[in-house]
């Protein structure tokens, strides 16, 4: 991993040319989101790891350039039902290296995901978009035609205290207000929660992650993908 000056940030992800804390950027991006990290051995280096469906592939494929930019990583097919449907999609696992490792160290305790300060701060443009990519969604209130889509961040396997923590630093890096909302229950009877954005900062929100969102993702930004600069 280097150090690269001059290009501008989007240039950079364009160009797959990232630094050091770029790179780490993107990696803590696909964490909050669909990623993990997983070790083979206890005292071992950590391996990434990811899946996504068959239509998310164009994606799987982009992230995996910027992986590469660590270490070497390979892509199978996968195949699993669910209630007799038949799922196909995509597994991407990269060899194991200390970024991995030191990575391991601040996303699990007792091998559960969580965050703390660390990782937040390390959220920039590219992560978030990232972060939406993997596990954003929109929705509308089905009383109202004429209401704006909310977006959220499906934020419901951290516990309550990551997602405030997460909360508070959205607000102060990019101003964006989050509310936390219940979401479903869980089997034991205690809520899950996500992150659901003020509408008033939508604009604010895709004007922050348009530059880095990719072709096959825009569907998720709604009416406001036609608002995407070329």
């Amino acid at each position: 991993m280097k150090t690269i000056p001059s290009e501008s940030f989007k240039e950079r992800v364009t160009t797959m040319n990232l630094d050091s804390e770029e790179l780490r950027s993107a990696v803590v991006g696909m964490m909050l989101g669909d990623g993990c990290i997983s070790k083979r051995h206890e005292n071992g280096d950590a391996y990434f790891q990811m899946s996504h469906c068959e239509k998310q592939y164009e994606y799987l494929m982009w992230k995996k350039s910027i992986l590469d930019n660590i270490t070497s990583s390979s892509i199978h097919n996968t195949e699993r039902t669910i209630n007799g449907k038949l799922y196909k999609g995509f597994h991407l696992g990269t060899k194991v290296h200390p970024f991995f490792t030191k990575m391991y160290s601040r996303f699990y305790h007792d091998g559960i995901k969580v965050v703390d300060e660390y990782i937040v701060k390390k959220i920039n443009e590219l992560a978030l978009a990232i972060w939406y990519m993997d596990d954003g969604t929109k929705g509308k209130n089905k009383r109202s035609e004429n209401e704006k889509c909310s977006f959220y961040l499906c934020t419901n396997n951290f516990d309550y205290a990551n997602q405030l923590l997460l909360k508070k630093s959205l607000k102060i890096k990019f101003g964006l207000d989050w509310n936390i909302n219940k979401f479903e229950k869980s089997k034991d009877g205690s809520y899950n929660y996500r992150l659901r954005l003020a509408q008033r900062h939508n604009d604010a929100f895709v004007n922050i992650i348009r530059p880095f969102i990719i072709p096959s993702m825009q569907y998720k930004l709604d009416s406001y993908a036609n608002q995407l600069e070329n």
